[in-house]
């Protein structure tokens, strides 16, 4: 049951090392694993639990494009095109990842629930933050408009004003 619950799905682009070539698709992370399906087939290229990774890292592909690597125990994870960015979608998996880690065996059902609710928690953090910043920017716009129509006011009143000497 913990499997079918997403925290959250990322749009983004997996490498097949085996093609040599980049996929679009999801980014999925439940309260225990973590998913890749392809867009187009629907099929479901990667999963492998929380416990199994070794290493979360922020990395370069060919120099140019922002990667993410997980560094599972026996394989090398490539996600690049992440939306809405690499460092967000890097918080969160950490977050969890780290959560995953400090849990103990034991409390592993009783702590999962705390563990969903922070997630939600954090998500809902996101989205305020993100919405915040495009309410800022339209408000820094419309200003900037605001601004535009002042100044061709003053250069109107200035152009009057040396018609009138």
């Amino acid at each position: 049951m913990n499997e079918d619950i997403r925290i959250h799905t990322w749009p983004c682009s997996y490498y097949v090392s085996s093609e040599k070539r980049w996929l679009p698709g999801k980014l999925s992370l439940t309260p225990v694993s973590v998913r890749f399906t392809a867009d187009k087939s629907g099929e479901l290229l990667v999963s492998f639990h929380l416990s199994s990774i070794s290493e979360i890292k922020k990395e370069s592909s060919n120099f140019i494009f922002s990667s993410l690597t997980i560094l599972e125990t026996n394989a090398k994870h490539w996600f690049s095109s992440l939306q809405p960015n690499r460092n967000v979608v890097f918080n969160i998996l950490e977050h969890f990842w780290r959560e995953q880690l400090l849990s103990s065996e034991g409390a592993g059902a009783q702590a999962l629930p705390s563990q969903t609710s922070k997630g939600k928690e954090l998500t809902g953090l996101l989205t305020g933050s993100q919405k915040r910043l495009e309410d800022t920017a339209k408000t820094l716009e419309h200003q900037g408009e605001q601004f535009d129509n002042m100044m061709k006011g003053l250069n109107k009143i200035e152009s009057e004003m040396d018609v009138a000497d």
